[in-house]
């Protein structure tokens, strides 16, 4: 149990490292916008750079700055290493499992990217003052080396094969619903925290490192929540399409909070916290259906579940920068609601992992 327990935490250190990467311009990007002189759309396409590459990387594996072209190819080429780390990282936790049920650990490893993220928006504010932003990026090859030589130390697990490829996961419609509840969960939160500095700054007039804090509150909530989900389902006290349901409910309720016309700082902060709650609690019952809708191949279907947070990354970012530049933060909050509400509608027609096991 102590191995197991060690290798848990190396997987969700790395984890959190990529989740750095995930959000470390978010904070700073008003910093990079002014330099490059970008629009809130283009803006908005640093996160599609690299949440693409990972979506690619996701397709193309699940079976088996100077200028601001030169930021885009950087984060491009961070997604690819992003797309096998989480690839390998969740099945590493499941296949230390072995038989048992792997919620909570994955729970964990899930709560590693927004812990990351975290660390993201407290950091960087502070690196990018001292150093500027270009050095601020160095912490994330420093956290990411150190987790490197961590993996030295691991323990091996056999890797399973299965018969399934990615093509058998495309026909798998239950694996379509994965797709889009992961959208609405993983997807949304860090959409939504990609602009979430930036909307405290000029919403509120707050300082830089003020609004990064304060950001912050979104991605801490969905690191308490994935680990709080993954028990709720191991210890079976509610089940996985209950947990999905509520979690949406909890996220329109934060964009009803966040998107109100003259919302007072302490509503927009509440309505954080609620998406950072809805979007993290159903993190490893959308994943564990996933595996479980496609037996032959759960390794494929995962993949096709993890594509479903990173088009939502790629597209809700740059779709809100236009949102916001177009018709105001309202609107591009009220965007994130509409995905919410679809993966609401969705609950109703899909399976859930204990239904799929009863066969």
């Amino acid at each position: 149990m102590g191995e197991l327990r060690r290798d848990v935490a190396l997987a969700t250190a790395t984890a959190t490292a990529l989740g750095y990467t995930y959000a470390a311009h978010g904070p700073v990007l008003p910093l990079i916008s002014e330099e490059f002189g970008l629009s809130d759309v283009q803006a908005g396409l640093i996160a599609t750079a690299l949440f693409l590459a990972a979506a690619v990387t996701l397709v193309i594996v699940g079976d088996l700055a100077p200028s601001y072209a030169v930021l885009l190819l950087a984060k491009a080429i961070g997604g690819v290493g992003a797309g096998f780390g989480f690839l390998a990282g969740i099945r590493y936790v499941q296949r230390r499992y072995s038989e048992a049920r792997p919620h909570f650990g994955q729970g964990f490893y899930g709560a590693g990217y927004p812990l990351g993220s975290v660390f993201g928006l407290w950091g960087m504010p502070a690196l990018a003052t001292a150093w500027g932003w270009r050095g601020a990026f160095l912490a994330t090859s420093v956290l990411i080396a150190i987790v490197t030589v961590a993996w030295l130390f691991v323990t091996p697990v056999a890797r399973m094969r299965r018969p399934g490829t990615m093509a058998d996961a495309a026909r798998c419609l239950n694996c379509w619903w994965t797709l889009i509840q992961h959208a609405a969960g993983f997807g949304l939160v860090f959409a939504a925290a990609t602009w979430i500095t930036t909307f405290l700054l000029r919403e509120f007039a707050l300082p830089l490192e003020a609004s990064g804090l304060l950001g912050s509150l979104l991605l801490i909530t969905a690191v308490v929540a994935r680990p709080i989900g993954g028990f709720l389902v191991a210890r079976e006290h509610v089940g996985t399409r209950v947990v999905m349901r509520a979690a949406q409910l909890t996220i329109l309720v934060g964009v009803m909070l966040i998107a109100l016309p003259g919302r007072p700082l302490a509503a927009a902060l509440l309505g954080a916290i609620a998406m950072g709650l809805g979007g993290g609690l159903p993190y490893s019952a959308v994943f564990n259906t996933g595996a479980a809708s496609l037996p032959t191949a759960p390794s494929a279907a995962q993949s096709l579940t993890a594509l479903g947070g990173l088009l939502g990354t790629l597209v809700g970012a740059p779709v809100m920068g236009y949102a916001i530049q177009t018709w105001g933060f309202s609107w591009a909050w009220l965007i994130l609601g509409g995905i919410s509400a679809t993966a609401l509608a969705i609950t109703f027609v899909m399976r859930g992992e204990e239904e799929l096991g009863a066969g």
